[in-house]
């Protein structure tokens, strides 16, 4: 029995899924580009991530009472978690095609799209 074989076996593991994670990174990668190449899926890029609302702070002041203040929490972490989501799309733009972010702001030049 060879004492390093559950050492060989974690490491072959461990490799495969590396290698896993980076063709599903470049399977993302060319989604997004794909979606960038074309005036619809920009727009539905800016779709979401306008629902995500990434760029907007929630205000937890709105409400006031003991009632109001159980659900802030509640509220404030499903739209950090909406945020999250849309943070980690622009991050994905990003890494995809570094020319792909200021493209994606761009919106004069998709307005004639629709």
């Amino acid at each position: 029995m060879d004492i390093f074989a559950p050492y060989e076996q974690a490491q072959a593991r461990e490799n495969t899924a590396q290698r896993h994670a980076g063709e599903a990174e470049a399977h993302l990668h060319a989604a997004i580009n794909g979606l960038m190449a074309q005036k619809q899926g920009r727009f539905f890029l800016r779709w979401l991530m306008h629902n995500c609302q990434c760029f907007s702070a929630q205000n937890l002041a709105a409400q006031d009472g003991a009632q109001a203040s159980a659900h802030d929490a509640a509220r404030l972490c499903f739209t950090e978690g909406r945020r999250y989501v849309g943070m980690t799309l622009l991050r994905l733009v990003q890494c995809a095609d570094p020319q792909n972010l200021p493209q994606l702001f761009q919106i004069r030049e998709d307005e004639d799209a629709f």
